[in-house]
């Protein structure tokens, strides 16, 4: 498979994970063939990119650490709303992070990969169940104790979107008061929870909301600000989102600014820029498909060449005589062209 664009995708294409539309509902399954009205229904939900079936691709295939029947439970929670706090909502709430931790084993050696709009369709619910598993892997590597407290507050922060609308945008001060007002009485959720629920808009220069700084912010708070950040510049609604590897270069600008320097760092060494059938551009004008990607150097992934002299070879980018190839972003079109060399095509293997 490979991860295409829809507007490059044509009728008879055969779809290789099902897709979903806002509301959850299901656009096409699994090996379906595209026709016309599909590709239709994939642009009016404003859906970007699709995975694909692709021959001499046959072996390519993303791991999701988030697994299909995880969607419905998860979606019927927050769909409650603020009823989700009550009753049982809490103990379902705490059984829906354990299930996740259990499903995405966040000591596995392998890098974070984004769940992508497609697989759940509504952005302010992929943003958010990324949150959480963001949120959970970057727990393992700080404490490994406070997974499953700081992923509850990532977990309760869903409650903070507009999941009918599905809009996303930057985190807003106004957005976080009444969630903060509702757990207030609550003694069920647990004090590392909600602290960080409540300090996670400040930022280390003291510029958010609370207006704490530095130290003074707790650490699951800044954990989960900097994991919910990194998603709204994903997914945003209300302007263009960004690719990974630009909201990375984004949060990157703002270390020691928004978020701690080392944990910005912690950030870079854990993200994937490129997933796992990504199709990329080399400096060179080369193209290949992420084929794997490494748990200690995820921005160096190994590269199925797709053209060139080394098409059909798999380049792992990390090796020292690889480090004059650097992806350059997204091949976007449908069939990779030849490189040029001398003004002339280079031939391929």
């Amino acid at each position: 498979m490979r991860f295409m664009a829809v507007g490059q995708c044509h009728p008879g294409d055969v779809v290789a994970d099902t897709v979903r539309d806002r509301a959850g509902a299901i656009i096409a399954e699994r090996g379906q063939v595209l026709d016309p009205e599909t590709i239709h229904r994939l642009q009016e939900n404003a859906i970007p990119v699709i995975a694909v079936q692709w021959p001499g691709l046959e072996a390519v295939e993303p791991h999701w650490w988030f697994p299909d029947h995880l969607f419905r439970p998860l979606a019927e929670w927050v769909e409650q709303g603020p009823k989700a706090l009550l009753g049982d909502g809490l103990i379902e709430a705490r059984r829906l992070v354990r299930e996740i931790a259990e499903a995405f084993p966040v000591a596995s050696r392998r890098a974070f990969e984004w769940i992508p709009l497609y697989r759940g369709g509504n952005p302010a619910f992929v943003a958010w169940i990324n949150t959480i598993g963001l949120v959970m892997k970057l727990t393992q590597w700080v404490d490994s104790k406070w997974v499953e407290d700081y992923g509850l507050a990532a977990l309760l922060t869903g409650l903070e979107y507009d999941m009918k609308q599905g809009t996303v945008t930057l985190p807003q001060k106004d957005r976080l008061a009444p969630l903060v007002d509702r757990i207030k009485p609550l003694s069920s959720v647990p004090p590392t929870t909600r602290v960080t629920i409540t300090q996670h808009h400040a930022r280390w220069d003291g510029s958010g909301d609370p207006p704490l700084k530095g130290e003074q912010i707790y650490h699951g708070a800044r954990i989960l600000g900097m994991a919910e950040l990194m998603a709204a510049l994903l997914f945003r609604t209300d302007e263009a989102a960004l690719p990974v590897q630009e909201a990375l270069e984004w949060m990157v600008g703002g270390a020691g600014m928004d978020f701690p320097l080392e944990l910005v760092q912690l950030l870079q060494r854990t993200v994937a820029p490129y997933s796992v059938g990504a199709v990329v551009m080399l400096g060179s004008g080369e193209v290949g498909i992420v084929w794997d990607i490494p748990h200690d150097w995820p921005t160096r992934p190994v590269i199925r060449m797709l053209n060139g002299r080394d098409r059909g070879q798999t380049v792992p980018l990390k090796d020292p005589d690889q480090h004059v190839r650097v992806i350059t972003g997204y091949f976007l079109g449908r069939d990779w062209p030849e490189p040029e060399k001398n003004g002339a095509p280079e031939g391929g293997l």
